[in-house]
């Protein structure tokens, strides 16, 4: 050891602790990312689901039929909210229903939504997998 590096603290203890402290580090940084890697590997597959609003026909003042596709696998049961609205966007009406397992990926469906008022449309608002 030079009289500088015992001057300015570089000793040979002090390079063991740096060394010790970069390996404990290390050994951290890689447990963390191997743990990660087995959370996100062992997570649950999650279903590809989709909605999509196709039209909606005003019927009367207390009516409103919402024509819209779902996009899942085949044979999956779903179930969707479909709301309307009149102009001020305010929901008037709400229907919560359960579509049967679908023989193919997209398949259509037509809902008809009471309403407490006139809507000027009709939608999709979400579908889930129970």
């Amino acid at each position: 050891m030079t009289h500088l590096e015992a001057r300015y603290g570089r000793t040979p203890a002090r390079s063991r602790r740096e060394r010790l402290l970069g390996v404990g580090v290390l050994v951290a940084i890689l447990l963390g990312a191997t743990l990660w890697v087995w959370w996100v590997g062992t997570e649950q597959e999650s279903t590809q689901l989709q909605s999509r609003d196709i039209g909606m026909t005003i019927v009367d003042d207390s009516r409103v039929e919402v024509v819209f596709e779902v996009s899942v696998e085949p044979g999956t049961v779903v179930e969707c909210g479909v709301e309307a609205l009149n102009t001020a966007y305010g929901i008037v009406g709400w229907v919560q229903l359960e579509l049967p397992p679908a023989e193919r990926f997209t398949s259509t469906h037509v809902v008809e939504v009471r309403t407490s008022e006139l809507a000027t449309t009709g939608l999709v608002s979400e579908c889930w997998v129970p």
